[in-house]
């Protein structure tokens, strides 16, 4: 996986500008597309099933319900390394204009690492093959804005901080409506602020915490260091990665405000250059809890506000033993009950809610070597235990039914024959001794 500070690794409305300045003049390079690499699909991917993903896709898949963007498709913007227009069987025609730094014509649709059609695919691919595959909001819109190319030495420094300001600007200024953040990059006042116009605007933002194992909380790490943001930003929805078993990925980064662990590990996804691949990290773990922020705007309406959403996912994730902690977060994302479980209508618009109570931030972390020890959540856990213990129960009074029924076709034709007749039965009589005299 890629190192700190890369990337871990319809048409736009005409009123688009991005304000972002390009490269240098003599940095700019048109982007190459991603060709060919790709592997047969093997193997159905676990995680949609994990996450209870067909529940949640019959309340929404992507598009707006109610509120002023009612019949709209919700748009997430995908800051990254661009994504590859030629997976139009992936993406459709969802796939918007939108930008590159290094390449202004390719306007973001042109993927050079793979790493941003990937992310894409999870949070809004279509329905590929026999449902194969599907994405998490799969009628939402991409805007795809590569400020990455993914190459090895590219690093998260301020240039690079200060660019995904730029980029997230832009992202709130064209419409988006959830933003991925699959990066990691050093904290700057220019993107802190970035981050807060797009909280006030009412755009979710989502980041991935990264996947060097540093305790986000620890003021001793130095400053050119500290690749986790923006996922330590208050506000920000921040991601960490977990197994097929729902246990921690260990690479994970983590702290206080770590959100909730999403699917991080032995994932298969659509390919840049054609086919699948697979990969592991919490940059493919964000693009999950982004889908299901699209499908929470799109069911209760775009004046939704980043707020109840994280609170929203916060509260419906399952939780760890302990209910919060620097590891897990508030735990495994659940998006089936996120649309399902009662909602109070008065947060949903609220600009401020309560937050859900959290683990004392005084608590030490773990050495690094007993960080493969976190694994507190039930690796028997099944995000749809409850449905599936109701179906099961309807399936066991159904054989009782129909074992009842066999039952009463067997008696009832035999008594007919003895010319058994419901309520015919005649009295007993007591039994009287015969008189000795015969009489």
């Amino acid at each position: 996986m890629a190192t700190a500070g890369t990337v871990l690794l319809a048409t736009t409305p005409a009123h688009a500008e991005f304000e972002l300045e390009p490269a240098p003049a003599d940095e700019r390079v048109p982007c190459e597309q991603v060709n060919g690499g790709g592997d047969p699909l093997n193997t159905r991917p676990w995680s949609k099933n994990f996450i209870g993903l067909d529940d949640a896709q019959q309340y929404n898949r992507g598009t707006f319900e109610r509120g002023e963007k009612a019949g709209e498709p919700v748009t997430i913007a995908v800051i990254d390394s661009g994504v590859s227009s030629t997976r139009d069987d992936v993406f459709g025609d969802r796939l918007l204009s939108g930008y590159d730094w290094w390449d202004v014509n390719a306007k973001g649709m042109c993927d050079s690492n793979s790493h941003g059609t990937a992310v894409a695919s999870i949070a809004a691919g279509g329905v590929v093959g026999n449902n194969d595959f599907v994405g998490v909001a799969p009628e939402a819109d991409i805007l795809p804005i590569r400020v990455f190319s993914g190459a090895d030495d590219e690093g998260g420094d301020e240039q690079k901080s200060r660019i995904t300001a730029g980029a997230i600007i832009d992202a709130v200024n064209n419409g988006a409506d959830v933003i991925n953040l699959s990066l990691v990059v050093v904290p700057t006042d220019e993107l802190e602020a970035a981050v807060n116009t797009a909280l006030d605007a009412g755009v979710v933002v989502v980041g991935a915490t990264g996947n060097e194992a540093k305790n986000m909380d620890d003021d001793s790490i130095e400053y050119d260091q500290q690749t986790f943001y923006p996922a330590n930003y208050p506000g920000v929805i921040a991601v960490a990665a977990h197994n097929q078993s729902g246990n921690w990925y260990a690479s994970s980064n983590f702290g206080n405000r770590v959100d909730l662990l999403a699917p991080g590990q032995g994932l298969a996804f659509p390919y840049a250059g054609g086919e699948w691949k697979d990969g592991e990290g919490t940059s493919y773990a964000a693009p999950f809890v982004t889908g299901a922020a699209a499908l929470l705007k799109g069911e209760f309406g775009s004046e939704a506000t980043p707020a109840w959403i994280q609170k929203r996912l916060q509260e419906t994730a399952i939780h760890p033993p302990d209910a919060f902690n620097i590891y897990q977060g508030h735990g495994v994302l659940n998006v089936a009950a996120a649309l399902t479980a009662p909602v109070d209508e008065s947060e949903v618009t609220a600009a401020d809610v309560e937050e859900v109570p959290t683990e004392d931030p005084s608590t030490a972390p773990l050495d690094e070597g007993d960080l493969e020890s976190v694994g507190a959540l039930d690796v028997d856990y099944d995000p749809l235990g409850l449905e599936k213990s109701i179906a099961w129960a309807s399936v066991g009074g159904a054989i009782v039914l129909v074992a009842v029924v066999l039952v009463l076709r067997t008696i009832i034709p035999k008594g007919r024959k003895r010319k058994w007749r419901a309520g015919t039965r005649e009295p007993e009589r007591p039994l009287v001794k015969a008189d000795s005299t015969g009489t």
